[in-house]
C-alpha cells in the first residue's frame, strides 16, 4: 500500500512462483506424454467407457463404479489461430487439427441438436463429445471451418449478435487491448479501491486486464459500461487491431452449409446476472430475433456470457424458457447426463493448450473422473500449461 496515496500496488507474480508453475506444467506435460505415447492412455480411455471414479460419501477419497449412463463432454473453444484479438486465447490450427483427428478416432462426436435430443429422450448409446465456440471470431471461418469440414465434424458457434452486426469486438477485448498498448509502465485505476498495476511485461499486462475484467463482471451493467468508457478514453486503441476480427453474415451463412450451427450469446456480451429485468429481456429477445432473421431459421440454443454460476442470474432460466430457448450452456466444468437441467449444461474450455497428449489426457480424465459442484474440476478452466500467459482465474470470456 502506498503510504502517501493509499493506492494498492498490484505487483507481477514473483519469479519464484512463475518458475514453480513452469516446473509443475512441465511435469504434467511429461506425465501426459508418457501415458499417451506408451499406450497407457488407451487403457484408461477404454476404462472410462465402462467405469468412473466417484467420491465416497464422507468425501475422503473415491471409489470405482460402473458407469450408469452415458456422459457428454461439451468442449468450448474461442479462437483457432494466433496473433491479435482475442489476446486471451491462442490455439495453433495444426494443434486444433490434431485434436479433431484424435476425437474422430476415439470418440463419438455429436452435433448440439443430436446431443440435446439424446439427453431429452434418454435414449443415449454411449459417451459423446460436442464441439462449440463462443464469440464468433473470424478465425473460425479462416482456420476452424476447413478443419471441421475435413473431418466432417459438426459444431455450434454462439454469437454476440451486436458484435456481428457492427463488426466491433466485445468490450473485454478492448480492455485487453488497452492494457497491451498502454504507453506507461504503470496503470492506476479505481476498482474496489485505488490500484496501481505494474506493466513490465506482456504477461503482466494480460494479468492486469484479467483482474480489471473480473472486477467489472461484478458491477451493474451501466457501471461496467461507464468504467469501460473511462479506460478506453485513456489510450488510443489501434484500428488495425480492431478491424476484421469478427465473423460477418456472409461467412456465417457459408458456415451453416458445413454442419455448423449457431446460437445466441446475447446482443452485447454483458454479465446477465448484472442486468436489470428489462435489459435481460432485451439482450435475450433481440439476439434471438435478429439471429433468426439473418439466418432464416429458428434459434433454440443459448450460451451464458462468461458462464460461471455468479454470471448467470437466478431469473434467467425462466426468461429463456418463455422466449423459446430450449437450452443454455455455461462454462461450469464437468460432463452432462440425461436428465440434467437443459438450462445449466456444463462445458469445458479449451484455451492455450500446448500439446495433443495433454488434450487427450484431460479429456479422458473428464470422462473418468466426472466432477460436480462440490468437487475440484477435473479439467482446469484455463487449460493452459503456461501459467504466466494464461493465469489461473482468467476471465474466460465465453
Amino acid at each position: 500500500m502506498s503510504a502517501d496515496t493509499g493506492t494498492k500496488d498490484v505487483c507481477p507474480q514473483p519469479v519464484s512462483n512463475r518458475e514453480e508453475e513452469r516446473s509443475r506444467a512441465k511435469y504434467r506435460e511429461a506425465v501426459a506424454g508418457s501415458l499417451h505415447y506408451s499406450g497407457a492412455l488407451s487403457v484408461l480411455r477404454a476404462l472410462s467407457r465402462r467405469y468412473e471414479f466417484v467420491p465416497l460419501k464422507d468425501g475422503q477419497g473415491r471409489h470405482v463404479r460402473r458407469t450408469r449412463k452415458p456422459k457428454y463432454a461439451i468442449l468450448c473453444y474461442h479462437r483457432i489461430g494466433s496473433g491479435g484479438i482475442p489476446l486471451f486465447s491462442e490455439l495453433p490450427p495444426t494443434l486444433f487439427d490434431a485434436q479433431m483427428r484424435y476425437l474422430c478416432r476415439y470418440y463419438r462426436i455429436l452435433s448440439f441438436d443430436e446431443f440435446f435430443e439424446e439427453i431429452q429422450s434418454g435414449q443415449a448409446r454411449e459417451n459423446g463429445v460436442i464441439i462449440t465456440f463462443d464469440d464468433g471470431y473470424v478465425d473460425l471461418f479462416n482456420h476452424a471451418m476447413p478443419i471441421l469440414e475435413r473431418y466432417k465434424i459438426p459444431a455450434t458457434i454462439y454469437l454476440p449478435v451486436a458484435c456481428i452486426e457492427t463488426g466491433q469486438v466485445p468490450w473485454y477485448d478492448k480492455i485487453f487491448l488497452a492494457l497491451k498498448v498502454y504507453p506507461g509502465n504503470e496503470f492506476e485505476i479505481t476498482l474496489d479501491g485505488p490500484q496501481r498495476f505494474r506493466l513490465n511485461s506482456i504477461a503482466a499486462r494480460l494479468r492486469a486486464a484479467t483482474t480489471i475484467i473480473q472486477y467489472l463482471r461484478t458491477l451493474p451493467d451501466e457501471s461496467r459500461k461507464e468504467c469501460c468508457r473511462e479506460i478506453e478514453g485513456r489510450v488510443a486503441l489501434p484500428c488495425n487491431e480492431l478491424e476484421d476480427r469478427m465473423l460477418n453474415w456472409a461467412q456465417i451463412r457459408t458456415m451453416r452449409r458445413c454442419r455448423i450451427g449457431f446460437g445466441s450469446h446475447t446482443m452485447t456480451h454483458p454479465v446477465v446476472s448484472q442486468l436489470a429485468s428489462g435489459q435481460l429481456e432485451t439482450e435475450l429477445k433481440e439476439s434471438k430475433e435478429l439471429l433468426e432473421q439473418r439466418l432464416r431459421s429458428p434459434v433454440a440454443h443459448f450460451a451464458f456470457p462468461f458462464g460461471k454460476p455468479e454470471d448467470c442470474g437466478a431469473n434467467t432460466e425462466s426468461v429463456l424458457h418463455r422466449l423459446g430457448y430450449r437450452s443454455a450452456v455455461t462454462t461450469i466444468e464437468g460432463v452432462n447426463w440425461t436428465g440434467d437441467n437443459p438450462y445449466e449444461l456444463r462445458r469445458s474450455q479449451v484455451v492455450n493448450e500446448t500439446s495433443l497428449s495433454m488434450f487427450a489426457f484431460k479429456l479422458n480424465q473428464l470422462f473418468l473422473v466426472p466432477g460436480r459442484n462440490s468437487e475440484a474440476p477435473p479439467w482446469p478452466s484455463t487449460l493452459s500449461s503456461e501459467g504466466e500467459i494464461s493465469p489461473r482465474g482468467a476471465p474466460e470470456p465465453g
